[in-house]
């Protein structure tokens, strides 16, 4: 346990020491993550691409409070893959190509609310459960 806290420690610091050298963050966009998710050469890409989906996902469901703010996203199960959901993510972002400029993770949850759009029955939270994607 001790040698796990270290090392997120160690990981949010250098993380500190990137954002203090180039002055503010920098987010991603949505064209440099379809880019890193089209090439097919690289299963580093791909998995980068699968990860990173995963994460805006898993931040949206963290972040938000049931009462103070219904879901706007509701994946049905059984859940696609998370490349199958990163290649219909591509296809949209080519439908609306004024998401390229927007940073990545809004483009993906806007993504994400058109395709797996809530009804009133899905938003309680006893059903947050049926939400998360493996």
């Amino acid at each position: 346990m001790k040698k796990l806290s270290i090392i997120l420690v160690s990981l949010l610091m250098s993380t500190g020491v990137a954002i203090a050298a180039t002055g503010s963050p920098m987010a991603i966009s949505t064209q440099e993550l379809v880019g890193v998710c089209t090439d097919q050469s690289s299963s580093t890409h791909q998995t980068y691409c699968d990860i990173y989906g995963q994460g805006v996902y898993d931040s949206y469901l963290v972040t938000r409070h049931p009462k103070m703010g219904p879901g706007f996203i509701c994946v049905v199960q059984p859940a696609p893959s998370r490349r199958e959901v990163m290649s219909q993510f591509m296809d949209w972002v080519k439908q609306n190509p004024a998401m390229n400029t927007v940073p990545a993770a809004d483009a993906l949850l806007r993504f994400l609310a058109v395709r797996f759009p809530c009804d009133a029955s899905s938003m309680s939270p006893a059903n947050a459960v049926n939400k998360i994607v493996r």
